[in-house]
Parts: C-alpha cells; sequence; structure tokens
C-alpha cells in the first residue's frame, strides 16, 4: 500500500506523527539526557520512599489505616511523585522544546501532552517495579484491585496535566511566579496525606484538606490495595474526577489564548 505524500495527510495523520516523533525524543532526552539521566529517574522516587519507610520504622509503626506502612507510604509517594513530576514536566515543556516551534506543525499544546504522556509512562513502570519488588520481598500486599490503582495513578497524572498547562502559561507571562510554584509543592505534599493519615484530622479542617484531589487519589490507590483499609471519611473519586476536568479546560484554554505568546518568548 503506497503511503500519501506528507502534503495529503489529513490533520489528525500530521498530528500522530509529531506525537510519534515527540515522544520518541522526549523518552531518549528524558532516559539518556546525561550520563546519570536514568540513575536519578529511578533513585529519586525509590528514595523518597525508602526514607520514609526508615522513619516509620524508628519510631516503630508497623501499620497504617489496617495496611503494612511500607505499602502505605510507597502508593501514597509513588502517586505524588507521579502528579508532581508531571506538573513539572508540563510546566517546563514548552521552554525546553522552544526551538520545535520553528516547524509548523509542532504546537506547544502537542509538547506537552506528549512530555506528560512519557512522564506518566514512566512513572507507571517505576511504581510497578518497586511494588513487585516489595511484594516479593514480603513488605507489600499484592493489589486487591490493580484497576482501583491504576484509576489512583491516571487521576493523579490528569490532575497534574491540567495544572502544569495553567502553571506553564503563569510561568511564560509572569516569570515571578515560578518560584512560588516550587515553593507550595512541599506543602501540597503534606496535606495531601503522603507523611501522615489525613483521617487524624477533625472536621472542619479535614473538609478543607478533601478539597484537594490529589488526596482523593492517594487514598484511592491504598483502597485498591487493600479494600479494608481505612479511608478517610469523604473520599469522593467523582469530584477528584470533576477537578480534573476543570484544570484540563482551563489549561487548554489558556494554551489556546496565549498559544502566539508561548512560541514567541
Amino acid at each position: 500500500m503506497m503511503r500519501l505524500p506528507v502534503s495529503q495527510w489529513k490533520p489528525w495523520q500530521s498530528a500522530l506523527s509529531v506525537w510519534k516523533a515527540l515522544f520518541l525524543r522526549e523518552a531518549m532526552v528524558r532516559m539518556f539526557g546525561s550520563r546519570v539521566a536514568w540513575v536519578w529517574l529511578v533513585l529519586e522516587p525509590v528514595a523518597n520512599v525508602l526514607w520514609l519507610i526508615l522513619i516509620f520504622t524508628v519510631i516503630r509503626v508497623r501499620h497504617v489505616g489496617g495496611i503494612e506502612t511500607p505499602l502505605w507510604i510507597a502508593s501514597g509517594m509513588l502517586v505524588f511523585m507521579t502528579f508532581r513530576r508531571t506538573v513539572s514536566q508540563v510546566q517546563n515543556g514548552v521552554d525546553a522544546n522552544s526551538s520545535l516551534f520553528a516547524y509548523r506543525q509542532v504546537r506547544p499544546a502537542d509538547v506537552v501532552l506528549v512530555r506528560s504522556v512519557v512522564e506518566g509512562v514512566t512513572m507507571l513502570l517505576i511504581s510497578a517495579t518497586v511494588f513487585a519488588v516489595g511484594g516479593m520481598m514480603g513488605w507489600m500486599s499484592w493489589p486487591a484491585s490493580g484497576w482501583d490503582v491504576l484509576e489512583a495513578f491516571t487521576l493523579a497524572w490528569l490532575c497534574a496535566l491540567g495544572l502544569g498547562m495553567i502553571f506553564g502559561v503563569l510561568v511564560k507571562l509572569v516569570p515571578e511566579t515560578e518560584r512560588i510554584i516550587n515553593f507550595i509543592m512541599m506543602p501540597l505534599m503534606m496535606i495531601s496525606g503522603v507523611i501522615f493519615p489525613l483521617s487524624l484530622v477533625q472536621p472542619p479542617y479535614l473538609d478543607w484538606l478533601l478539597l484537594n484531589p490529589v488526596a482523593h487519589a492517594i487514598e484511592a490507590s491504598r483502597v485498591g490495595f487493600a479494600p479494608f483499609y481505612h479511608s478517610v471519611a469523604g473520599l469522593d473519586l467523582v469530584y477528584a474526577y470533576q477537578c480534573a476536568l476543570v484544570l484540563l479546560f482551563l489549561g487548554l484554554a489558556l494554551f489556546r489564548r496565549f498559544n502566539q505568546r508561548l512560541v514567541m518568548q
């Protein structure tokens, strides 16, 4: 079957071709951009999980919410790191690929979408490896529902994609906001239930914390591993999906509105 000339491609064919090329480029840069790029890619999430496990072991906390402490920590930390890394990659995607905008087929939205997919797939593979090793070593239980765990990771990824696009436009328009964005990531980890269980927080403060959709994704991942986990009252995935859709809509709207400025600046 003869291939059509590029000039005769339909829009969706052109878009797929661009996404494939960008995916390969981003994957190569992410894995082999430097001599130790792939080492840091794996080491960062693993180190974050291990140091928290060490702290909880020292203070003799064996179970949290009815499940093993290593599983509680790993499920929360890896979901949050999927969110945080994706936000960072999407936020910086336009600047990192500004030279590609010389090609009229490549648009800012294409770049950030592909970067988010690369980061999401990478974190999913790393997380699956951590859970598999933890399960074989007897530190963690195997998931009761793999689909529920995957849904939790996907939900965090969707929120990160939308928020990263919003942050990316803000940083382009007002560069000073980058410091503020970087500053809020650590408190966000604290209030998302990564380090302490949200079930310990009493109303009305708990109601405020549950406005954060990432907290729902983290709790959902733990329930996916162990249905008997004592999840926080008020866990609502429908609300979290609604937040993700709103963030995606705002992010895409901002990219469409400021497309020329993103390309030219």
